[in-house]
């Protein structure tokens, strides 16, 4: 979807449909009135008799002669009280549905000019509201030509228009790569994606195969991928913008398991059946990177992937077997479905010894992170406040929220092992996504910001949410273009 900026008058903007947005309990102004007139009160007629209340992305069709679009969708935006980015980004992702039943491919928005950041909001809104992953569905698909944005404000939204669609198309990446499926994705093909990426960006980009992750001692990769005919991969991009040659870069480390069986501890069937979503992780980091250098971040930026595939088969994998981790650390493997933690150990050592300024990890991790957020935000566990505060900040900045956890030393007990250093479950039904991230705290060097985000209930949903339909979200990947840019 192409988005344009237009100053014009409202009404005078010919589209296949004007969506004119109004607070609720608020007297009628500017083209809503101007247009109301001309209905002869039809619209307050709506208001004060028809039940149409302007709440928060309600929305009702009305037909008129009287303006250059023939069809005009009124959108609520609630309260000018409780107004936010977030309720005007949400109600641009109804209204862009409401224009798809018109099978209209083209409209105009009229921004409220309320509040700022208004163009970036509903950009964000409208591209990732129109997103459908119909790519294996036959027939013909409907798609958005192009959004006018109409405001007082041009300039500003042009810029802010510009920046919704590379972060938007950032997202979506990430979510065509979660929603592949998983007959289709492997770990050689996040390596030949982060290739594509590097290429189209001119970012360097290195791909360790099987034999490669052996010699370097990535035993805790190794021995997840092993079982399976699709091989493990490690994948580092890189991204240094002039001038940063020499700073320490910021590290982006996400797990890319393409499928998840759940090896010899095996998943029940229903927990199997949307495990292409494992490498979410690892689809934030290759969506972040693509994007960077169109955004002009000045930061020097480090993506790490650590991918394989959990199988069952003779070679795979046994519970009760024992790695040994790049740092030196030997880890018993209790259950073999606690395996992003062990791809993750070898990822992190590995960045660690690149002397980064932090690093951020991104992982389906646990299901516990859902049973203590359910499908609303991200679990964050950090050793470095200042690092956490920043996060959390662009977190409310984008609405994808994180809520920090504890990492105290009491949990420390929970990780050790019988037979080795560690051990990869602790055996206790409590605190399991705090733990798993005691255990991540195990590969990170003490003097390195490290922030870990367990985004298990975050990244892929079961129905209609927000701006996402059923699947992939791409939470994170606005997350993080927001912090690299503060």
């Amino acid at each position: 979807m192409q988005i344009a900026v237009s100053s014009q008058n409202p009404l005078e903007v010919s589209s296949g449909a004007l969506i004119l947005p109004l607070f609720s309990g608020e007297e009628l102004s500017g083209a809503l009135a101007e247009l109301d007139k001309s209905l002869d009160g039809l619209i307050s007629d709506l208001i004060e008799n028809d039940g149409f209340k302007a709440k928060s992305g309600e929305h009702r069709l009305v037909y008129t002669q009287s303006g250059a679009s023939k069809r005009v969708i009124l959108l609520g935006l609630g309260e000018k009280s409780k107004f936010s980015v977030h309720v005007l980004r949400k109600a641009a992702a109804k209204a862009v549905k409401a224009v798809k039943t018109l099978n209209k491919t083209e409209f105009a928005f009229v921004l409220p000019d309320a509040i700022e950041g208004e163009a970036l909001a509903v950009g964000e809104g409208l591209i990732l509201g129109a997103h459908a992953f119909d790519d294996f569905k036959s027939g013909d698909k409907f798609e958005f030509n192009s959004a006018t944005l109409v405001t007082t404000k041009s300039e500003a939204a042009e810029a802010e228009a510009t920046r919704a669609a590379l972060i938007s198309e950032a997202n979506l990446k990430a979510r065509y790569l979660v929603n592949l499926p998983s007959n289709l994705k492997s770990p050689d093909l996040l390596a030949r994606k982060a290739e594509e990426i590097a290429l189209e960006n001119g970012l360097k980009v290195t791909v360790w195969d099987e034999n490669k992750i052996l010699e370097e001692r990535m035993g805790a990769l190794y021995g997840v991928g092993m079982g399976s005919d699709n091989k493990p991969r490690f994948i580092v991009i890189e991204y240094t913008p002039e001038g940063t040659e020499n700073d320490a870069p910021i590290a982006l480390v996400g797990k890319g398991m393409t499928f998840d069986s759940g090896g010899y501890s095996i998943k029940p069937a229903a927990s199997m059946e949307d495990m292409k979503d494992d490498m979410a992780g690892a689809a934030v980091v290759l969506g972040v990177m693509s994007a960077v250098k169109s955004l002009g971040v000045k930061k020097r930026i480090l993506g790490v992937i650590a991918s394989a595939e959990n199988m069952i088969s003779s070679n795979a994998q046994r519970p009760g077997d024992i790695v040994t981790a790049r740092n030196g650390k030997t880890i018993e493997v209790l259950n073999t479905d606690a395996e992003g933690r062990l791809i993750l150990a070898d990822a992190l050592s590995w960045t660690c010894e690149q002397n980064p300024a932090q690093i951020i990890d991104f992982a389906t991790l646990t299901g516990a992170i859902v049973i203590a957020l359910g499908h609303e935000g991200a679990g964050l566990f950090s050793n470095d406040d200042e690092l956490s505060g920043v996060l959390e900040a662009a977190g409310i900045a984008t609405n994808e929220k994180l809520w920090r956890f504890p990492l105290w030393d009491d949990y420390n007990e929970a990780m050790k092992g019988p037979a080795s250093d560690l051990k990869n479950i602790s055996g206790e039904r409590g605190a399991g996504s705090i733990v798993a991230a005691v255990f991540l705290r195990e590969f990170v060097t003490e003097n390195t910001p490290w922030a870990h985000l367990d985004i298990a209930g975050v990244s892929f949903v079961r129905s209609e949410k927000h701006l996402t339909p059923r699947g992939a979200t791409g939470f994170g990947v606005r997350l993080i273009l927001d912090y690299l840019s503060r």
